[in-house]
């Protein structure tokens, strides 16, 4: 399965269906004292591509309300991953963005913990995650990846002024567990 990015760019009427559309419906037709919307970093981050633009203006459309809450993500990793440069590099395939991209991993069940325990707490935008980051031929290096990296630099990194006490350096714990438990499943 292609990535979110990868398909809105394939897929721009699509892609507005399913990220502005949809966000205008759920606004409109439901009750809510605060609506909080999961995005992207990418809304800042690829303010010039498909997905990045969506994002933005589903962003934008929720908050007409002053109440509500922007969580925007970055790259994610955790139980469950599927698909994502940190899978292609564990697969050494090719990944389609520079290996000189700099990403600040964060664990998504952190994620979920931070949101329960914050969304009350704000509202506007806020960026949520690990605020140091790896360059993806960094992570390459540590894990034996074979792959080749092609595309245009794209730095995923988290903007806030809140310390976090999430770090990128445990993607590669993660990661050598994965590699560890396919070693010892084959």
């Amino acid at each position: 399965m292609p990535s979110k990015r990868y398909w809105a760019k394939n897929n721009p009427e699509l892609d507005f269906e399913e990220t502005v559309n949809k966000t205008i419906f759920f606004i409109n037709n439901f009750k809510y004292k605060k609506f909080i919307h999961i995005s992207s970093i990418s809304a800042r981050c690829q303010s010039s591509t498909v997905y990045g633009i969506n994002k933005k203006k589903s962003e934008n459309v929720v908050l007409q309300n002053l109440n509500n809450l922007v969580l925007r993500l970055g790259p994610l990793y955790g139980d469950g991953l599927d698909k994502g440069v940190l899978v292609d590099m564990l697969n050494s395939k090719t990944v389609y963005i520079n290996e000189n991209s700099k990403y600040s991993f964060t664990d998504a069940s952190w994620v979920c913990e931070w949101i329960v325990g914050n969304l009350n707490l704000y509202r506007g935008i806020k960026e949520i995650g690990s605020k140091d980051y790896f360059t993806l031929s960094q992570i390459a290096k540590k894990i034996n990846s074979k792959s080749a990296f092609e595309g245009d630099v794209d730095n995923q990194i988290i903007i806030d002024n809140e310390k976090y006490n999430s770090t990128s350096n445990d993607v590669l714990i993660f990661l050598k567990n994965l590699i560890k438990n396919e070693l010892l499943n084959n």
